[in-house]
């Protein structure tokens, strides 16, 4: 008898679950997976399968309460939910549906205004994260976006920090790069997004100049970036502890088979405390035949801070003049390369 009631109870409880029940199970999904994953794979597969349960939950939630306050909070959640799935398995039509999603969550004149600005804040954040070779195209979205943001919520504390990240993918429009972190100066009282926005006008204030530097490598080379013989010279920012760095110099190398390599000079600076450190990891990528300095002062370096150096890896381009030419070439070398080899020797 007890059997038979345990098992009665078991079944009818879920019918009995309050909105309450319904919404803290979605929030305990923030948790993440409760295994820890053994391997990459893994990891995927449990992370597919942890969105897969928070959009059942959140689907189950607004089909049993349509009329709950908390719908609105719901469909964000639906809408980051079916982003990081689409990008995660490369379907865009996820994406595209997230991204509709919340410009329609934005336009509900029936939600409170904080509301709708966390709609359009995360819309802008999507954008910035699904950027796409068309980077022309992609860029006049997403700074249409960023404006738009601006425009609709003038007060929003997070608009300067969203004007700065949209400016990180316009290096290659620094009259636009310029334009966007001056509003975001004028309306942060952050000091240290301040900081990091004197640090882009710095870089941005190079360009069209030459690079007055003299570097000792760990190599035992000195180096005079006004004396390159009429070559390209590419100077690039990195550390050893720096994920995006190690990446983005490999595949730099790889693109190297394709290059002109003789017409131009490759010199890095490691930002690492230990010159040691930089010299094994370029050894360990088949690299230690480029010229590398570390003074050993990290971010708080005196060429650092002449450069404006505030993430990494940034990769300066200097023309065969010795002329900074632009300030962050990481995804367009190849076509800066081609049009700096195409102008006439001065």
């Amino acid at each position: 008898m007890k059997i038979a009631f345990f098992l009665f109870f078991s079944l009818i409880t879920p019918l009995l679950a309050t909105p309450d029940d319904d919404w803290n199970a979605i929030l305990a999904m923030d948790a993440g997976p409760t295994k820890k994953p053994a391997s990459t794979a893994e990891a995927r597969t449990l992370g597919k399968a942890h969105f897969a349960k928070h959009q059942a939950l959140i689907e189950d939630f607004l089909k049993k309460n349509p009329a709950d306050s908390r719908g609105f909070d719901a469909r964000l959640r639906l809408a980051s939910i079916l982003a990081a799935t689409g990008k995660m398995e490369k379907k865009q039509s996820l994406v595209d549906d997230a991204m509709r999603m919340l410009q329609t969550l934005e336009k509900d004149k029936s939600a409170p205004l904080d509301k709708r600005a966390d709609a359009g804040f995360r819309r802008v954040s999507l954008y910035m994260q699904c950027l796409d070779s068309r980077e022309n195209e992609s860029r006049r979205d997403i700074v249409t976006a960023a404006r738009n943001f601006q425009s609709r919520y003038p007060n929003d504390r997070r608009t300067p920090r969203l004007l700065v990240e949209v400016a990180t993918i316009c290096d290659n429009a620094p009259d636009l790069k310029r334009e966007l972190l001056d509003a975001a100066l004028a309306s942060s009282p952050d000091e240290a997004l301040k900081r990091r926005i004197a640090d882009d006008l710095k870089r941005i204030a190079l360009l069209g100049k030459p690079l007055p530097l003299r570097l000792n490598t760990i190599q035992g080379r000195s180096i005079d970036l006004a004396n390159q013989e009429g070559r390209i010279v590419f100077l690039i920012f990195w550390a050893a502890d720096s994920a995006p760095s190690l990446l983005w110099m490999q595949n730099f190398q790889l693109a190297l088979a394709n290059l002109p390599v003789d017409r131009f000079s490759i010199i890095t600076v490691s930002l690492d405390k230990d010159p040691a450190l930089p010299m094994e990891r370029l050894k360990d990528m088949g690299m230690s035949q480029w010229a590398t300095s570390c003074d050993g002062l990290g971010w708080d370096g005196p060429l650092a801070r002449q450069c404006g150096i505030n993430s990494l890896p940034t990769v300066l381009l200097l023309d065969q003049a010795g002329v900074v030419r632009a300030i962050n070439v990481r995804g367009s070398y190849e076509s800066w390369i081609r049009k700096l080899l195409m102008q006439p020797a001065s």
